[in-house]
């Protein structure tokens, strides 16, 4: 009787069909159709059986193909293998196997049932193939996505108080905002003056945008003079000169950035009066001191912020520019900061007066400010 395939009649090629199975690369099983224990029975390996496994055709012949499996095998990868098989449809799987050393690797097979020409089913072919390599490469895969996306989501993050460059070299390191500490930061606070009378006059979609305009504006120039964003609030923001490391200008550079704030409001101002909108007026506060900085929030919400006295008076210093109808108000200790920094020639300095002291709700000690319109 002749093999006759999908593709033609087999024997008519003078090929033997045995010496297919025998050359076969992969490895191939065939057992016989009892699924109840101790069946089915092993009839047939090929020498790529026993080459993947360890053992030989002889070893392994009436056995159940059973006895590959092991102590690590999950055998809930074969749930419906059976009904599948009895069905007369293919099976395939994956799981942990075991070859005759003892030593493990991971075993994908398909499982094919013969018929004879009356569709009995009599024998089931396995073919047999060590995926092993391919399942670790796998997994090193999706552990570098899963830390490149964690590497993403800490970029993200850090992007919320630092400006690009700064993110890049942030993002190297484990801690890059450091444990929780005591250090002398400059603190700056800039706020749109009058924004909740102005933002009930607009529509949602231009109080919205008007704060997107006024963060990214403000956010530059904060990145620009080395500062990082501790946080948006409303129609405020806060800045940090000093982290995540110092640098030995935290005041200078502070000052520097409030001076352009305001230069920049100027070049806002212009815009918008060209579209004949109304004229945006901002108050700028900074103070320098000690504070303690680091992550608070729960393990699902953490924020990086900085806590203390400094904090305190450079918000309650706002009060001040609109008191003094001022742009810009500085503490005294702020400007001496700064000179130590860079000197008594500090041209900043040119543009600021000293306004005298001023008590501050919610600080023991009245305040010598200077100030800058």
């Amino acid at each position: 009787m002749s093999i006759l395939g999908r593709y033609g009649d087999l024997e008519s090629t003078g090929i033997d069909p045995f010496a297919v199975l025998e050359a076969a690369s992969e490895s191939i099983l065939i057992t016989t159709a009892d699924l109840d224990r101790p069946g089915p029975e092993i009839v047939y390996v090929n020498p790529a059986f026993e080459i993947m496994t360890g053992w030989t055709a002889a070893e392994v012949i009436g056995n159940s193909p059973r006895f590959l499996q092991g102590e690590k095998t999950d055998h809930a990868k074969f749930a419906g293998m059976r009904e599948t098989l009895e069905a007369g449809q293919r099976w395939e799987g994956q799981a942990v196997n075991y070859r005759k050393d003892g030593t493990q690797f991971i075993m994908e097979w398909s499982i094919t049932p013969l018929r004879t020409k009356a569709g009995r089913i009599t024998h089931f072919v396995a073919v047999q193939r060590d995926v092993t390599a391919r399942v670790e490469a796998e997994r090193r895969v999706a552990q570098a996505q899963a830390a490149a996306r964690e590497a993403d989501r800490k970029k993200a993050n850090l992007a919320r108080y630092f400006s690009p460059a700064m993110v890049e070299t942030l993002a190297q390191t484990d801690h890059p905002l450091g444990p929780v500490r005591r250090q002398e930061i400059a603190v700056l606070f800039v706020d749109i003056v009058g924004f909740v009378s102005m933002s009930e006059a607009l529509p949602p979609e231009r109080v919205v945008a008007l704060l997107r305009s006024f963060y990214r504006r403000m956010a530059r120039i904060v990145f620009r003079h080395s500062g990082s964003i501790e946080n948006f609030s409303g129609d405020s923001l806060m800045a940090l000169f000093g982290v995540p490391a110092p640098t030995g200008r935290e005041a200078t550079n502070a000052l520097h950035c409030a001076l352009d704030m305001r230069d920049e409001l100027a070049l806002w101002n212009a815009k918008r009066a060209e579209l004949g909108r109304t004229e945006i007026e901002i108050g700028i506060s900074a103070d320098y001191g000690m504070v303690v900085l680091g992550d608070i929030g729960t393990h699902e919400s953490m924020t990086f912020t900085a806590i203390g006295n400094t904090v305190n008076t450079a918000n309650r210093m706002q009060e001040l520019c609109r008191k003094l109808k001022s742009r810009i108000v500085m503490s005294q200790g702020l400007i001496e900061r700064a000179v130590e920094e860079s000197g008594p020639q500090l041209q900043a300095l040119e543009r600021l007066t000293q306004a005298g002291q001023y008590a501050l709700r919610g600080v023991s000690q009245p305040i010598p400010v200077w100030t800058s319109s």
